[in-house]
């Protein structure tokens, strides 16, 4: 999928599983997130895990 057509179909999910995400996909997001780039590469990233909410 190209970068136009992923931004011009994107969505906001408002309706979540009650099944929690998979440790491995959870790592693999967060490390995805992390490696993103940031302002003046400043990468001051805080991620917040809810699990039991």
């Amino acid at each position: 999928m190209d970068v136009f057509k992923a931004i011009k179909n994107r969505y906001s999910c408002r309706a979540y599983k009650s099944e929690p995400v998979p440790e491995e996909k959870l790592k693999k997001v967060l490390e995805s997130a992390r490696l993103a780039p940031s302002p003046h590469n400043e990468q001051a990233w805080k991620f917040v895990v809810v699990r039991d909410a």
